[in-house]
């Protein structure tokens, strides 16, 4: 089967071979009349249908020329709806990924059997396993106390100040607003004397700070915050959001 392509050179070469001949029997007539030979009525009629003959060939020339390029357009239009496919189908393998991530690290952060824990080591075992699969360097979980409304920290993690963890109440400090706003804060460049770091490497300064609410039909019943060294970006914030509403449960249960 030939193709639009093939048309295209077929069409130029018959193109070229319909003026050759053209000529050529242009010339054939002129001749002719000169010579006497041909009548003027017989040299009308073969050159009116030339001329038909040559506007029908160069119509059919222009269609296929036409076929040709609407042919690209669509080819490229198809192109760009496979690549766009493609990309989609990517970005949904992508998300799912990220999915199947998530609740694996889920089961790693919460431990086993967490009701026997107890509310101090249940917090610092959290902030502990949260350690292992990202960067945090510092965190603190502070929890309720309905009868005072007061937050208190029940759970550190790397806290070596001398100074004990100050308790809040929503819309103080900045615990104290995300617990206000139930919605998780991630900031840069948090004030220098906010966290002081010791271990090992001696003496540092986490810039970077995550602050998660945990909230139950009530409200806000718990807040921690993951300080780092470098930011917590979109995905694990996703991870803490779906964390904080599992978290929730267990504290409500071993409340």
């Amino acid at each position: 089967m030939i193709s639009l392509k093939n048309y295209k050179i077929l069409s130029y070469v018959l193109l070229v071979l319909v003026a050759i001949i053209t000529v050529a029997i242009t010339n054939l007539l002129l001749n002719l009349i000169i010579s006497g030979k041909l009548s003027e009525f017989a040299i009308i009629y073969v050159i009116v249908n030339l001329l038909i003959n040559f506007t029908m060939f160069f119509l059919v020339f222009r269609i296929i020329h036409n076929l040709i390029e609407k042919d690209a357009e669509l080819k490229e239009a198809l192109e760009r709806e496979q690549a766009s496919k493609e990309i989609m189908e990517e970005n949904v393998e992508s998300e799912e990924i990220k999915k199947i991530d998530i609740e694996e690290l889920i089961q790693q952060i919460i431990p086993p059997s967490p009701q026997n824990l107890g509310m101090e080591k249940f917090t610092e075992k959290i902030l502990s396993n949260i350690a292992k699969i990202s960067e945090l360097v510092q965190g603190i979980f502070y929890v309720k106390n309905k009868e005072n409304g007061e937050f208190e920290p029940v759970g550190k993690f790397a806290y070596f100040s001398n100074q004990p963890p100050k308790v809040f109440v929503e819309g103080e400090t900045l615990p104290g607003q995300v617990a206000k706003d139930k919605k998780i804060l991630n900031i840069n460049n948090i004030p220098t004397d906010y966290f002081t770091v010791v271990s090992g490497l001696g003496n540092g300064l986490p810039r970077n700070l995550l602050i998660v609410p945990i909230l139950d039909k009530e409200g806000t019943i718990a807040v921690f915050e993951l300080a780092t060294f470098k930011a917590y970006d979109k995905d694990f914030e996703k991870l803490f959001e779906k964390l904080a509403v599992l978290l929730g449960k267990i504290i409500n249960k071993i409340k």
